[in-house]
């Protein structure tokens, strides 16, 4: 793929993900659920960071599972809200990449809001976008372990630091690219899939989570 086609089929990317994700609101209010339960259970509010980090086990578990109800955009509708939309933007593998980036970010949204509950609405966006794709980037374009964990966290850090539009659009301009090649090599790593399977699904978003959590788990004072 050429850096042209890769900056359209990014943006196609972006236009359906954005069209579908989870608002800060609604992530709020489930975690909210969670932080009530972690209260049932323990009788003490979820304050310190082992205590958000149980949380953030139960979302991960939460999303992977989902992700991997989803499978393929054709068995999606019935599981992701909204991903009706998403198939009238784009269609094929470009749709099942959006069906599976927006679990992503949903996921990224709430773990957000675990960890970094006082950040305006637009900030955790920004933070759960960019969570979610450096993550899911660098787990597709590699087979997995500690050294991508680290390496995606690099990414992460690294997009932080720039303009909140054009990191998100480059991020997106990415794992387009990715894909793309995966696609069309055929050669799909291990713990990874391109066509979004149950259990690549399942694994990706596992892994994105925990990408997510090293990052903001290290911002908590």
């Amino acid at each position: 793929m050429n850096d042209a086609s890769g900056e359209i089929e990014g943006s196609r990317l972006q236009k359906a993900v954005e069209a579908i994700v989870i608002a800060p609101e609604a992530a709020t209010k489930l975690v909210d659920g969670y932080r009530a339960t972690f209260e049932d259970k323990y009788k003490r509010e979820p304050e310190s960071l082992e205590d958000k980090r149980r949380i953030a086990a139960k979302i991960i578990g939460r999303y992977s599972k989902i992700s991997a109800a989803a499978g393929a955009v054709t068995a999606a509708p019935g599981v992701i809200p909204g991903i009706g939309t998403a198939v009238a933007v784009v269609s094929g593998g470009v749709a099942d990449t959006a069906a599976a980036l927006k679990l992503q970010v949903d996921m990224c949204m709430c773990l957000v809001e675990v960890f970094e509950a006082d950040l305006s609405d637009e900030d955790k966006k920004h933070l759960a976008f960019v969570l979610a794709l450096a993550g899911s980037a660098e787990q597709m374009a590699a087979k997995g372990g500690k050294a991508v964990m680290k390496i995606a966290e690099k990414l992460v850090y690294q997009y932080l630091r720039g303009p909140a539009l054009v990191t998100i659009k480059q991020l997106f301009k990415r794992v387009s690219i990715t894909f793309t090649q995966k696609a069309m090599a055929k050669a799909i790593p291990a713990g990874v899939g391109v066509a979004f399977s149950s259990s690549t699904n399942y694994v990706l978003t596992r892994m994105v989570g925990r990408v997510a959590v090293a990052v903001l788990a290290k911002d908590v004072k």
